[in-house]
């Protein structure tokens, strides 16, 4: 069924909503695997590329059923009490009430509030608001108990990291949207943006001026490693094979995809740069001894000329759609000195969205994509970028700069881009 058809009818999409549960059914039995409950020990869905298809096309099946069943006017309706319930969700987070109710057994609403340092009435309205969005249960009047979806961040703190951290810096500073724009509406960067508006201080020097949350936004970014799975595209795009030594991880943060990739692929040693003190002090308390002496931590800018030469490759995964344009060709123009100090063939890496032409893709993935560039506009004051947008910087920081691969498929994409000789 076409993302574009416009009349559509509601049986046609329900029929097309069944045909597609049946497929994904036939899919789990024929992996072996079970079929996910609101029951807290249910298994997730499988994160797999062949899934993620199915399943992203059922959702869109389901949200235009949805939409016709409901109409503009109570879709709006519904649409415009979001904001309310986020609050309820930012409460949740706040008062520690995902880790406060227990992993198993039920606690009492009196109890919880006590244990959360809030009223009990309030409590109570919260958790039960959240209730009806199936985060967790009431199965005995005034007991509270997980769910799997309450659960899931009960259980992984890098999750509810990101959870958290979304909540109390990017959507409160995705509110000033239109007061930023309004104040500055022909200039995009990190001083010219939402976040700065709400924060008053560009994102990249807000975890120094507010250390107690540095080590949740590094948690942060793992929990979105997960979410999106996006590692397996690295893994699986490059031939990592063909290399040998060192790789360097250019604005790697607290080196999540270096531990991985060091897991993944033995024979390579990687270096870790980043600016922030606090992220490669977080990276070098993740180090495990099986890649404690493959896996090492630098500080550079990579605004700076690349001190290290003599390098395999070099990967600047998700920063480029941090910056404005300007900034990502000095970024660019940066990597060169260690391009020209290394064995010619070195590759360097761009690990990002690869924002597709409007229409070309379906309509569940795109959207995906492009919420990704709102959160950069919001954030950043930047933004993701096409590929002829990151052939156009390239040649700009130099012309000897070559795309001669791409690998748009998947939560993200990645760029081969060699320095000619």
């Amino acid at each position: 069924m076409s993302d574009t058809a416009e009349n559509v009818s509601i049986l046609a999409l329900a029929e097309g909503i069944l045909s597609k549960t049946k497929e994904i059914t036939a899919y789990l039995q024929s992996n072996n695997l079970p079929a996910s409950t609101f029951s807290p020990s249910s298994a997730s869905p499988p994160n797999k590329a062949d899934y993620r298809e199915l399943q992203g096309s059922l959702r869109t099946l389901l949200e235009d059923l949805q939409r016709l069943v409901d109409g503009p006017a109570l879709f709006y309706r519904h649409f415009l009490m979001r904001g309310y319930e986020i609050a309820a969700f930012q409460i949740a987070l706040d008062f520690d009430f995902f880790t406060l109710i227990p992993a198993e057994g039920e606690i009492s609403v009196e109890e919880l509030a006590k244990k959360a340092g809030l009223d009990t009435d309030r409590t109570g309205r919260v958790v039960r608001l959240l209730i009806t969005h199936r985060f967790f249960q009431e199965r005995r009047k005034g007991h509270f108990s997980h769910n799997s979806f309450s659960y899931a961040l009960q259980q992984d703190d890098e999750v509810r990291s990101m959870v958290h951290y979304s909540f109390d810096e990017m959507i409160k500073a995705a509110a000033e949207s239109s007061v930023a724009l309004k104040a500055t509406p022909n200039e995009s960067d990190s001083v010219h943006c939402p976040f700065y508006a709400r924060h008053g201080v560009p994102i990249f020097r807000y975890y120094s001026k507010h250390p107690e949350h540095a080590g949740r936004f590094a948690k942060a970014m793992a929990g979105w490693r997960k979410m999106e799975n996006s590692v397996t595209e690295l893994r699986d795009n490059f031939n990592w094979g063909s290399i040998k030594g060192n790789v360097v991880d250019i604005g790697g943060g607290s080196g999540h995809v270096a531990l991985i990739l060091a897991r993944t692929f033995p024979h390579l040693n990687f270096i870790v740069q980043d600016e922030s003190e606090d992220m490669l002090a977080q990276g070098q308390r993740l180090l495990t001894d099986d890649v404690r002496n493959r896996v090492s931590f630098s500080r550079a800018s990579f605004f700076e000329p690349q001190p290290y030469k003599g390098a395999s490759a070099y990967l600047i995964r998700q920063c480029t759609h941090n910056w404005a344009d300007h900034d990502v060709v000095t970024m660019f123009r940066s990597v060169v000195p260690g391009l020209e100090g290394s064995p010619e063939g070195t590759p360097l890496l761009i690990n990002d969205i690869v924002l597709p032409e409007p229409g070309t893709v379906p309509r569940y993935w795109e959207r995906e994509m492009r919420q990704a560039d709102m959160v950069m506009l919001v954030s950043f004051g930047a933004k993701q970028r096409t590929k002829q947008e990151f052939e156009k910087l390239l040649k700009e920081a130099d012309e000897r700069y070559e795309i001669r691969k791409v690998h748009d498929k998947g939560a993200l994409g990645l760029l081969e881009v060699h320095l000619r000789r």
